[in-house]
């Protein structure tokens, strides 16, 4: 992967296809490759006639790899996205983030929406609305000696998902320490882009992706039945309704 720097910081990316540009925003603890190349992503886009715009958060996959929660802030995270945009002479491109990637694509659309047509929050819902927990079981997962000595199943799983796709798991435990769910209520308030906000219907993890959809001012929401957070991406029907947002929703 090519890489560039954004304030410093090298980042990662990849660029697939021809057209209309749209900037994609993987989830925590996973990778460009896994989430949107693995799954079919990239494929269907670049066959829509798109320019597929990836690239690994920092701290994650082939970008640097960073020590300090702070280093994880979601201004931070989401001003490397722009600074991408901006090396690659994008004026102007659809978005979509999944999980945590979908945190940072909403704060892009409040923030800068003139950069960005549609916007797909993907794997989100009313639970970004809630304050953070105390403590931080999945950074502890990570740090872990060994993860079958984790209790918490979530937090597990995204230790050994993380380990599994060779994550820096010290990097990734930072990543989980750094609160981002502060302004979520006012960044979605200020979204003004034609948005789809779309999560399985077991998605524990999400929550109903209507209560965060209402708070917007053009959005709607897409529940998919009989699929969770780990495997919405790869789910025909949640890339089927996203497709057609994408490509025929005005």
């Amino acid at each position: 992967m090519p890489h560039f720097s954004s304030g410093g910081i090298e980042i990662a990316y990849e660029v697939e296809g021809e057209g209309k540009p749209i900037l994609l925003v993987h989830g925590f603890s996973a990778t460009a490759a896994d989430n949107w190349v693995r799954t079919g992503w990239v494929q269907a886009l670049t066959r829509a006639r798109y320019k597929v715009v990836t690239f690994d958060l920092r701290g994650h996959g082939a970008s640097q790899k960073l020590y300090e929660a702070d280093d994880y802030d979601i201004e931070k995270m989401a001003g490397d996205a722009l600074a991408l945009l901006d090396h690659l002479g994008i004026d102007k491109a659809d978005l979509m983030g999944f999980s945590m990637g979908a945190g940072i694509a909403m704060r892009l659309a409040a923030r800068h929406g003139e950069r960005f047509g549609k916007v797909v929050l993907a794997g989100i819902g009313a639970k970004a609305l809630e304050p953070a927990k105390p403590g931080s079981p999945i950074a502890e997962a990570m740090e872990a000696a060994d993860p079958a000595s984790v209790s918490d199943r979530s937090a597990r799983a995204f230790r050994l998902y993380a380990e599994n796709l060779g994550q820096d798991l010290k990097a990734i435990a930072a990543c989980a320490r750094e609160p981002r769910r502060g302004g979520a209520e006012e960044a979605a308030r200020a979204v003004r882009n034609e948005t789809l906000v779309i999560a399985g219907a077991r998605d524990d993890l999400a929550g109903d992706p209507q209560g965060l959809a209402d708070l917007m001012m053009n959005a709607r929401a897409e529940i998919i039945p009989g699929t969770d957070h780990m495997f919405a991406l790869p789910n025909p029907m949640f890339k089927g309704a996203v497709m057609d947002f994408l490509t025929g929703w005005n």
